[in-house]
């Protein structure tokens, strides 16, 4: 009698908004309670010298709650319940901890919908005092399936399983995820991270996750890997991301993977080591791994070793391609290496490869940057001749790069030269040096750019 009374009390918007009032959660107060409880479970062999991290996860205190959750799909099959309070979300939760025996029938008698930011913020509180989720799952699976079927709400169920050391409870949720072609998340395994755990144990950890992946399979283990390689990777510990791609297959595309990563974070020594070691566990480097390798050997000043690499490519699978010659071309001439910027640049063109403006740019810089003025010039012609597609923008920065010298009169002097090659000087530099022109009472001068600018732009 009272469900049917209160089918038709509320509407519901699409709104949510919560989480006010955080404040970071003591290592001490993560303890449960509830240790007597059902429903409780204890940590597992392998975190029993671990605790959670105060600055990973968050206290969400009842009272913080708003009064109101929202749902989030107006079109549930649950619109006629009324949306939950934050009085009742503090029961649902205090229900879990406390593993009542009935809690799907305590929580069907509650008659009300659940919005995802309700239900993520219950999954966050029972992660930060380690209760299982799993009961509360199986009912949000029955009673508001639109919301298990969001991938946030699985990442959770396998971050409170993972916490738990609850692996095998990991295997059903996964097999949904393959069925919906749903991929893994980074808040699924943020446990490896957040749980404290000793070498040894980290590693049995990683083996017992990839025997799940290995179970499930399809794009649950496809991503699952590549997430479990990115989780170490961003926490700083490549040895055990390097543990992840030996327990999953010495792969190529893995490392390359791995490599990326560090790059990403500027350990190029370790790229240069790994490099090192797969070539020493068989796993035969490919084009991306020699790119990487050389990019960062230039990072780290190491350009007679990356010179090295580069001729032993160039012998085992021919010249590198053109995007490739860009990439080293602007690294030489970035770390002042414009000699062995034009080396490759000549190599470039013999095999018939035009260098893109990036490239012709880098090469112009590097030579007003050493003080080679009259060398800049000279590139900027020939590359006219050689690159006429270039050859606006390569004056343009040539004029810019004389005007920001000082030197207004010889920024002049480029684009009249431009003009009289046919090229259109690009607008906002032309005025600049207008400007500069009418500073330095230099009036004739500021009119005859304009004049010729004019009759150049009217042809």
């Amino acid at each position: 009698m009272g469900i049917r009374n209160l089918r038709n009390i509320c509407r519901f918007f699409t709104i949510p908004h919560f989480f006010t009032n955080i404040s970071l959660q003591s290592p001490t107060s993560l303890i449960s309670s509830t240790a007597s409880s059902p429903f409780f479970t204890p940590k597992p062999s392998f975190s029993t010298s671990s605790i959670y991290d105060p600055h990973i996860y968050l206290k969400l205190d009842f009272q913080s709650v708003p009064s109101r959750y929202f749902c989030s799909n107006p079109n549930s099959s649950h619109k006629r319940k009324p949306h939950t309070t934050s009085k009742q979300v503090s029961e649902i939760i205090a229900l879990i901890c406390k593993g009542v025996n009935d809690l799907e029938h305590r929580l069907n008698m509650m008659n009300v919908s659940l919005s995802l930011s309700s239900v993520v913020y219950i999954f966050d509180k029972l992660a930060s005092e380690r209760v299982s989720a799993l009961m509360f799952f199986h009912w949000l699976n029955v009673s508001h399936r639109e919301l298990c079927c969001d991938p946030e709400i699985g990442n959770l169920v396998i971050e409170n399983c993972g916490l738990l050391g609850n692996f095998e409870a990991m295997v059903p949720v996964l097999v949904e995820f393959n069925v919906q072609r749903m991929c893994l998340g980074r808040r699924a395994f943020r446990f490896l991270v957040v749980l404290r755990l000793d070498k040894d144990s980290r590693m049995e950890c990683v083996r017992r996750v990839v025997g799940v992946l290995d179970k499930v399979g399809g794009v649950c283990r496809s991503s699952g890997v590549k997430l479990l390689i990115e989780t170490f990777s961003f926490s700083g510990d490549f040895d055990v991301a390097e543990f992840v791609i030996e327990e999953t297959g010495r792969d190529v595309s893995r490392y390359n993977f791995l490599l990326r990563l560090m790059c990403k974070r500027g350990y190029y020594e370790k790229v240069v080591d790994l490099v090192e070691n797969m070539k020493g566990i068989g796993v035969e480097p490919d084009g991306s791994t020699y790119n990487l390798l050389v990019s960062c050997l230039f990072k780290i000043g190491k350009f007679v070793e990356a010179c090295q690499v580069l001729e032993m490519l160039e012998k085992e699978n021919g010249l590198p391609d053109e995007f490739t010659f860009d990439v080293l071309i602007s690294l030489l001439c970035k770390h002042g290496r414009i000699d062995l910027g034009l080396k490759f640049l000549d190599k470039m063109t013999l095999k018939g490869i035009q260098p893109c403006s990036l490239t012709n740019a880098a090469v112009i810089k590097s030579y007003f940057e050493s003080g080679k003025y009259d060398e800049a010039h000279e590139y900027v012609v020939d590359s006219f001749c050689k690159h006429s597609y270039s050859s606006n923008e390569s004056y343009t920065l040539l004029a810019s790069l004389y005007l920001k010298k000082g030197s207004v009169l010889l920024s002049q002097r480029i684009l009249h030269e431009m003009m009289d090659r046919g090229l259109k000087p690009n607008y906002s530099v032309y005025m600049k040096i207008r400007k500069c022109l009418e500073k330095k009472n230099k009036i004739d001068l500021s009119l005859e750019l304009s004049r010729r600018y004019l009759s150049f732009i009217e042809k």
